[in-house]
């Protein structure tokens, strides 16, 4: 851990001193094209680092003549070029089925310095235990992981969630963990907003016992009144825009906009128009990952990613880079006042905290050269090289809490059979989008069956108090705790998938072609996971032990059993661009448009009501 560099008088003396060159800095980065993003230009010049912060940047056009700093280590850069590290603006580190720590490696290989990470996933399924421990196993990694308060849990407040999380709950938990709640996460309970309901706004309020004092945002399709109340309630972001013109109206309101690309949903592409036409709009533009398979991140990346596709669209290099550091830190707050140079960053300048990456060019084809997180070297070449501590015995605690997470009431074949009913609603998958339509076919031709079983006990409980009906198992929860309906999109072929994760509230969702594979496969999820069933038996699984939202392995060996279960259900005739994985967890999400399911059944997101 670095030392707080200017908490005090004599850590502010030190600091000076250094940029002075009176004291040795620990390392002085020389031979490098520094990306300056605030001058928006490259520039050969030198950085000096001193307790994990920049304390000195000579540029060779205007300080040539400056001697070099007296430093403990010379890192030559040999002509490459030296960026800030990146920012991912918003992510559910669950979403890549591994633990912090395990993140931490992943990102920093790919040169992600900084995460401004909301865990309402976990929390949703294990209250605010679930924030404890990721903030705890996060702390074991070099990687700095900004916690957001989730902000809504459950995401509508009605959803059969596995916990419950008001104001007061809140407020409780950060008077018992001073300082480490950064900000307010994605306010998804929109309509609440508009209502200016009292519990929603009294969320919203808790924000100001935040170190940031901010409100992160969720707001697909919002526009008019409902868009300027959103904003006036001080919410400072949105990354789920799709189109330029809705980016531009939200822009336009005072909002950054996330240009998210993550693993289910591509929005990159269409959004970089909104910065080409005007690239003046890029330092209110950020890149951010929110749901990041660990195969597309170890192979693809994650904000390098984003630079990489920018690039490619048509955005400046420098731009980009620009994009997903500086703009997302000047989101946050991250970038100027009174906070510690240890917390300032998102540029290559005195007085940032020193994230630095040593690229071999402005492409973004291969990861980092070389990483620095706090002026530390954590990655080369795509492989983390830094320090992980080892679990203590509160993570332990913590973790174990997580497991035994999935409660599943007993279910007979007839819950899995059921007919299909001409003209009734029905999901249709938009494949790379989060965003589903709505159709009524009259035959079930190309339909699959979907199903949502409630996992945290209430199902279990009805059944156990009689509740079930005479039927057979499970036949009397079906509209209470089992949701049943019909897919278009999602193309499996003699076999089903079931998952314990399910954006937001983690039910078991179940889809496929048959009611044999489906029961099989839901039987099969054990403390949780993917589960691809063919023909009676068990042919791929993902296994993901901690609140069946994560693995408690190594993010290499959690990737390669990703790949094969992504191979399995290809060979299942699910074709890209739709993602089995990424593509079945947005299914029960209720607060996207259109159409989802739920416990109870179909429901229609724009409407707020259950569809027939």
């Amino acid at each position: 851990m670095v030392a707080a560099a200017n908490d005090t008088v004599a850590g502010l003396q030190g600091l000076i001193d250094a940029a002075e060159g009176r004291v040795p800095a620990d390392t002085l980065f020389v031979n490098a094209q520094i990306v300056d993003v605030y001058g928006q230009r490259v520039a050969p010049g030198r950085v000096a680092v001193k307790d994990g912060v920049i304390v000195g940047v000579l540029f060779d056009d205007r300080d040539a003549d400056v001697p070099d700093y007296p430093a403990t280590t010379v890192v030559n850069c040999a002509g490459r070029f030296l960026a800030p590290g990146f920012i991912d603006g918003h992510l559910h580190i669950e979403s890549s089925n591994i633990r912090p720590a395990e993140y931490a490696r992943m990102a920093l290989a790919r040169g992600t310095t900084t995460a401004i990470a909301d865990s309402h996933e976990i929390v949703n399924v294990a209250g605010l235990t679930g924030l404890s421990f990721m903030m705890a196993d996060a702390r074991r990694a070099p990687l700095s992981i900004k916690f957001m308060m989730p902000s809504c849990v459950p995401a509508l407040p009605d959803e059969q969630a596995g916990a419950d999380v008001t104001a007061a709950d809140m407020r409780a938990f950060m008077d018992e963990h001073p300082g480490e709640v950064f900000g307010l996460g994605e306010m998804m309970n929109t309509p609440g907003v508009f209502a200016a309901d009292e519990e929603t706004c009294a969320r919203i309020d808790t924000a100001r016992q935040t170190v940031s004092g901010l409100v992160d945002g969720h707001a697909p399709l919002v526009a008019g009144r409902d868009l300027n109340a959103y904003a006036a309630a001080g919410v400072i972001a949105d990354h789920e825009c799709t189109n330029p013109a809705e980016a531009l109206d939200k822009l336009s309101r005072g909002m950054f906009i996330m240009l998210r690309e993550g693993t289910c949903s591509h929005d990159l592409a269409q959004l970089a128009p909104l910065v080409l036409e005007n690239p003046a709009r890029a330092r209110r533009c950020c890149f951010a990952t929110d749901d990041r398979a660990p195969s597309d991140a170890l192979q693809m990346g994650m904000i390098d990613n984003a630079c990489r596709m920018a690039v490619a669209a048509g955005i400046d290099p420098v731009v980009a880079v620009s994009m997903g550091t500086l703009s997302t830190a000047e989101c946050f707050g991250l970038d100027h006042g009174p906070a510690d140079a240890l917390e300032r960053r998102g540029a290559i300048a005195p007085g940032k905290r020193a994230d630095l990456l040593i690229l071999d060019d402005l492409t973004f084809a291969e990861a980092p050269h070389q990483v620095y997180a706090a002026g530390a070297l954590v990655a080369e070449d795509g492989r983390f090289v830094g320090e992980v501590a080892p679990a203590d015995e509160q993570v332990a605690e913590l973790e174990q809490a997580l497991r035994g997470s999935v409660q599943l009431p007993e279910l007979s074949t007839e819950v899995f059979s059921y007919a299909f009913r001409p003209g009734e609603a029905v999901i249709d998958v938009v494949p790379g989008n989060a965003i589903t339509g709505c159709v009524r076919p009259e035959t079930d031709d190309g339909l699959r069956r979907i199903m949502l079983i409630e996992r945290h006990g209430r199902a279990v409980a009805a059944q156990q108090a009689g509740a079930d009906g005479d039927g057979a198992a499970g036949t009397g929860l079906v509209g209470r705790h089992i949701g049943r309906g019909w897919v278009r999109g999602f193309t499996i072929e003699g076999g089903a998938i079931a998952s314990t994760v399910g954006h937001d509230s983690h039910n078991v969702c179940v889809v496929g072609d048959n009611p044999c594979d489906m029961q099989v496969a839901v039987e099969a999820l054990g403390e949780g996971g993917f589960v691809l069933a063919r023909g009676g038996e068990v042919v791929a699984r993902l296994d993901l032990p901690l609140g069946g939202l994560m693995s408690d392995r190594p993010a290499g060996e959690v990737a390669a059993e990703h790949d094969a279960f992504i191979a399995a259900a290809r060979a299942a005739g699910i074709e890209p661009p739709l993602d089995p994985v990424m593509g079945m967890i947005f299914l029960p999400l209720p607060v996207i448009p259109a159409l989802r399911i739920r416990p109870e059944g179909m429901f229609d997101t724009v409407r707020y009501e259950y569809a027939s």
